[in-house]
């Protein structure tokens, strides 16, 4: 049982993360219900989990089921990596990228691991190249990251560095300069 003050603790966190899944799905950016472990106990009824983990995986897209699924408990939200891919990269790597990407790119990092997780069009970068650098691409329906503003054990309080509304909701699209080129050439034949 909580006590009065771990309560009152607890309400404002909880409305904020039910603000904020309900923000996600109201932009079409998939979430989840996300069961952390906290002082070694974790939220679903099993109470004894490691690590935190989907409750049941289901991705939701409608701010009311967001809502509705936040509304009692203080679960993380995942978001699910079904419409976008995730670059999940180490400190060496994204700090250097998040510069160069002059804030067209949703970017969170997580602060415990230093791990910079970058939001991008499905299949805009390759899986050997994020892998090669240390990093691991969360791609497809059954993959996930923990969202801003969930807090775990392993990650500490995921905070975007480049909010999502600064990118106007869109996954970042990779274009260089040879696919700009390529791009236009198509369009004039």
């Amino acid at each position: 049982m909580l006590t009065g003050v771990q309560a009152r603790f607890r309400a404002p966190q909880a409305r904020r993360l039910r603000r904020r899944a309900m923000e996600y799905a109201a932009h079409r950016w998939p979430v989840a219900a996300l069961a952390v472990s906290r002082s070694g106990r974790c939220q679903c009824q099993l109470a004894d989990c490691v690590e935190s983990h989907l409750l049941d995986g289901t991705a939701i897209l409608d701010p009311v089921a967001a809502g509705e699924t936040w509304a009692d408990h203080g679960w993380g939200i995942a978001l699910i990596t079904s419409e976008f891919d995730v670059v999940d990269l180490p400190a060496a790597y994204g700090a250097p990228l998040n510069h160069r990407l002059l804030a067209t790119c949703p970017t969170a990092v997580a602060p415990r691991t230093r791990r910079w997780h970058f939001v991008m069009e499905p299949g805009s970068v390759d899986a050997d190249l994020v892998t090669a650098a240390g990093g691991v691409l969360h791609s497809g329906p059954d993959d996930w990251v923990p969202a801003s503003p969930t807090r775990t054990g392993a990650t500490g309080r995921i905070g975007w560095v480049v909010q999502p509304l600064v990118a106007h909701w869109h996954p970042y699209r990779r274009s260089d300069a040879i696919d700009s080129l390529f791009a236009g050439l198509t369009a004039q034949n």
